[in-house]
Formats: structure tokens, sequence, C-alpha cells
């Protein structure tokens, strides 16, 4: 049998983890997460973990007792268990009258247990752990924050002596009951609830703890008892347990169950380790935190300078320079680009004959700003594409600290966590390095040998996102062989981008074919470059004068892009031109004299 004294040697490394309640409850469940995350860390041989669940919320009497009785002994009698952890107090008294014939000498940690429990334990050798204090006082305190000139309170929940977790509550309202009413709904059905929660009085606040079996005698899970409680609530809801923020309930000085599952945890390390539990005393654990929800903060018209200092507020909405900063930065100078390049382009065409030196230098900036503001029109969907290495860096990051800040640091996981982050960043770095050559451009106007092919296909990669982002199929066919040109890429990229882009304009929303296809081919001694659209194509009255500048089909186009494109094909001898598909739709080429082979 199991009741072998392990005082002269070491503890078998098992820990039987028993709950007083049921394991389907979210509290419970994060709690048990939270040891066995905790037992995990530990090298060497592993702890064997047994759980039960007493289920004392819901069945009770002597006869149901009895039988968990009978069931641990047969279940238990050939188990040699290290550690034996309780949660709850009537977790912790099942454990008492079982553990002179069944575990004598086994040491006991206390997970969540009551003063009145603790001071109970005291007395038994070998009983440590960490007391959890929940009181009325700190739900009423949440109440006046959250209801100025607060008058009454409408308890909410099992009755208080059904719960051992709430049973001090009973002790602290005489006192309470001095200034305030208190309005008692627990043990009710819930149909009853409802009804009075929807009529409540002002100047009132609901104080909820937890609803497992209502008055009818119906199973609830806590949750679901708070949501449903919530949906018709005329007052705010104050509790003081995490696990109902965002449930219908405001918020309070809330009780975490995962702190308590880490520290019960590291007890039966230290325990497991050696260590006696005569010799660490039982101590008011730091399990209680002040933490909000942000949404019901706004729906009561709660200020936040109402809260305690240092409050959490969860579900707390960004603002739209919280959410979008970098995309209002890049739109505002595509937009200041714009208008910069338009002030430039009507003052060079006033002087172009009495500056024709100066024209040149004007162009080129043009061109600069005009690919600034082909980039503030992809900024949403490069945005976008840079999140998921962005966001994949960041959930490494927290893993990579969770690994150091352990006991025992696996090193071969961190740097598979370390060469994740770096291939992230790496993504991450050729994307904005893609968008900054092209927003850096050329300097001066010059040309150099180089593959046509290659200028293509970085502009597409550039376009990609924003053609995923607008649902258009982005097709495109390379010539197998090198296309070799004399020209500038980046401003033969700044060509494609400004077709493809139009190319997709031009495709009206529920278009059922949204499609561009890019093409490049050897025609003779040029090399051309076909963009190709399903959209509507152009005007018959605007076909002779596409090129022209400020003529456009957009109706808030600045007819600028195309007459730059045009500028640059013909300042490096090459032409451009557009018509209209048959099948429906626009195609744009342009062509590049071929560099003679050597």
């Amino acid at each position: 049998m199991a009741s072998t004294a392990y005082a002269a040697q070491p503890l078998p490394r098992s820990v039987l983890l028993i709950d007083q309640e049921n394991q389907s409850r979210y509290w419970n469940f994060d709690l048990s997460n939270a040891f066995r995350a905790v037992l995990n860390t530990e090298p060497g041989v592993p702890i064997i973990v047994y759980a039960d669940n007493l289920d004392l919320a819901r069945v009770a009497g002597p006869l149901y007792e009895n039988a968990l009785r009978a069931f641990f002994v047969e279940k238990y009698r050939d188990v040699s268990i290290g550690v034996i952890v309780v949660n709850g107090a009537r977790a912790l008294d099942f454990v008492l009258a079982l553990r002179a014939d069944l575990w004598p000498n086994v040491p006991i940690v206390l997970a969540a247990v009551d003063d009145a429990a603790a001071d109970r334990a005291k007395s038994v050798p070998d009983v440590t752990g960490h007391i959890m204090r929940l009181t009325l006082k700190d739900i009423v305190a949440t109440a006046r924050s959250v209801v100025p000139d607060l008058k009454r309170v409408a308890l909410v929940g099992d009755p208080f002596d059904r719960n051992t977790f709430f049973r001090g509550f009973l002790a602290e309202i005489p006192e309470l009951q001095r200034d305030l009413e208190f309005i008692d709904l627990t043990g009710l059905p819930m149909d009853q609830i409802k009804q009075r929660v929807a009529t409540l009085p002002p100047q009132t606040a609901i104080a909820y703890t937890t609803l497992t079996v209502d008055g009818a005698g119906i199973d609830y899970l806590p949750r679901e008892a708070i949501a449903q409680v919530a949906s018709v609530a005329n007052r705010p809801i104050v509790t003081g347990t995490e696990n109902f923020i965002g449930y219908g309930a405001v918020g309070g000085m809330v009780v975490q169950s995962p702190p308590i599952g880490r520290e019960a945890g590291r007890l039966v390390l230290r325990l497991l380790n050696g260590e006696s539990a005569s010799d660490i005393p039982i101590t008011v654990g730091d399990f209680k935190k002040p933490m909000f929800d942000w949404r019901e903060l706004q729906r009561w018209n709660v200020s936040e300078a109402e809260l305690p200092p240092d409050s959490e507020l969860r579900f707390r909405k960004p603002g739209m320079w919280e959410q979008y900063r970098w995309q209002v930065i890049l739109v505002s100078i595509a937009l200041l680009g714009q208008a910069t390049a338009i002030f430039i382009l009507l003052l060079e065409r006033r002087r172009r004959i009495a500056a024709q030196i100066d024209s040149r230098t004007s162009l080129l900036q043009a061109v600069h700003m005009n690919r600034a503001a082909a980039a503030g029109a992809l900024s949403a969907s490069v945005s976008h594409e840079l999140n998921q290495p962005l966001g994949a860096i960041l959930i490494n990051t927290e893993i990579a600290d969770l690994l150091m800040t352990s006991d025992v640091i696996d090193v071969s996981r961190v740097q598979k966590v370390l060469s994740a982050i770096r291939k992230d960043d790496q993504r991450a770095a050729e994307i904005i390095k893609r968008l900054s050559v092209l927003l850096k451009g050329s300097q001066v106007w010059s040309s150099r040998e180089l593959d046509l092919n290659d200028a293509v296909h970085t502009a597409i990669k550039i376009l990609e996102p924003e053609a995923i982002k607008r649902g258009v199929a982005l097709r495109v066919d390379l010539d197998q062989q090198p296309l070799t040109v004399r020209s500038d890429e980046i401003h033969v990229q700044q060509i494609v981008l400004n077709l493809v882009l139009n190319g997709m304009d031009s495709i009206p929303p529920g278009a059922i074919e949204r499609q561009i296809v890019v093409r490049t081919q050897k025609s003779g001694p040029e090399a051309t470059v076909s963009i190709s659209d399903s959209g509507t194509g152009i005007p018959d009255d605007k076909l002779a004068e596409i090129f022209e500048p400020f003529v456009t089909t957009k109706p808030h186009g600045t007819g600028l892009g195309l007459s730059l494109a045009r500028t640059i094909v013909e300042s490096y001898g090459g032409r451009i031109w557009a018509g209209n598909r048959r099948e429906g739709g626009a195609i744009f080429c342009f062509s590049l004299a071929l560099v003679p082979a050597k």
C-alpha cells in the first residue's frame, strides 16, 4: 500500500492533484495547466501527475462522500504518491480524512484554500502552501469606483455557505451593511435572477461570485451563467475572479488561477528535491490584481481615472493612430509627393522653353515623386505583408524569453527559436529592401546594361501583395532567354508598377474575370513588355491622347502616370503604345532596343 513512510528516503516523483470541484470549470483548468507547466520544467526523471475531481459543488452528502472514499482507497491502494496538492477547502478536508489510512506522512500542498481551512491545516504535520484570500470588501471597493454614490449591491451566485471560496463573505456583510444595502439573489432560479437584475434601482452594482447550480437545480458553467446575467442586467457587474472578465463583468480586484497553479508547482518541486513541508510556512498568496474590461467601462461610462492604480485593461480598442500609424504616414507622404510632383510639373511646363537645361532635373524629381506615390498606393498591402514576419518575430521573442527565464535553459530549443527569428527578420528585410530601393531610385539620369526580365520580375514581387489584396490574378510570362537592354532598372520597374496599378484600377468591383498578364518577349531588334488587363478598356475618345499630360480615365486620377511612363521610355530610345483587346480590357506595351550580342 501507499502507507510507506518517506521521511528517510526521497519522495516518489509522483503528484496527486485533487480538486474539490469539476475540471470543466475554466478556473480549475487554467490552474491545472499552469501547475503542470511548472513541473514540466524540472529536468531528470519525469514527474507523474494524477488528477481527480470531487465535484462537491454539484453533488454532496454522506453517501456520495463515502463512495468517493471507497473509490480513492481502491484506486490508490498500490500507487506511491510523493506529494498531494489540494485545490479548495473541501478537498483538504477530504484528504485529511483519508490520510491516516491511505497517505500517512505524504506532504500536502495547499493550492487555493481560505483562511479557515489554512488554520485547520497548520495543526497538521507536513502541510504547506498558500492562502487564497477572496473578500467581499474588495468587490465592494470596485463597485464604489464603478458606480458613483453606491447605495446597494445585488449578490448573484451560489449561496455563500455552499462555496468554500466565498463563505467568508457572510461574516463581512454586517459591517458593510452600515452604509450599504445588500440584495440577496443567491440561490434563485436563473429566470428569477434575470428578472431581478433587469430592474435594479439606480446606484446599484451587481456582485457576481460564481454560479454552478441555480435554485431550480440546473447546472451551469460559471462563465455561461454570468453571460446570461450580463445580457439583461441594467447595472454593471463586478467580480473577484479573472475568468469572468470578457463575459460581461466590468472587472475588479480579481484572483488569477494560473499564478496559484504555478506557486503550487514550485512548492511541489521544493518538496521533491528534499525540503520538508513542515519547514515551509503557510503564507497568504499574492494572487490578486486590479483588472477591467475596457468595453464594459465604455458601456457603463466609467472613467479610467476612477480605477485603482496599475489596473490592467483588457479588450481596449486601439485608436486609429495606434492601428494604422505607418499606413497614415506613408499615405501622407504619398499625397504630399503627388502634390509636389504636380506643382513641379506645372512649373516646368511653363518654363520649358526658357529653361531647357533645368527640365531634365525637374523630370527626374517628378519621376521620383511618382515612385513615392506608387509606393503609397501599395502601403497597405506592404504593411500587411510585413506584419506576418514581424508577428512571428514577436511570438518567437516571447518564447525565447520564457526559455531563458526557466530554471534549466534548453540551448537547442533557444537556438531553434533564434533561427526562426533570424529567418523572419531576413524575410522582413527583403520586403523593406525592395520598397526602399524603389523609393530611393536613381539620383541621376543614366543607363546601363540590364536584363529586362530581372527588372520586370522585381516589380512583380513588389506588386504581388497588392494583387492579392484586390483579388486580382497576376500572371507572369517571361521570355526564356535574357533580354539585355540599356536603361535604368528602377525606371523600368516604375513603368511596370504604373501600368499594372492602372490595370488593377480599371477592373470594376464584382467583375468575374479579374486578371492581369505581364509578358516579355523578343520582337526583332527590340525587347517588348506587355501588360494586359480584364478591365473596362480605354474609351475611344481618349485612346489617341492617353499618354498626354493630365489625360486620365480615372475619376480622381492626375493624368501624370502614363505621361511620365512615355517620357521615361522615350528617354532611353524606346517607344510605348496602348490599345483595347478584342476580348475586353486594355493592353499597354513598351519596347527598348536590345543590346547587340558581343
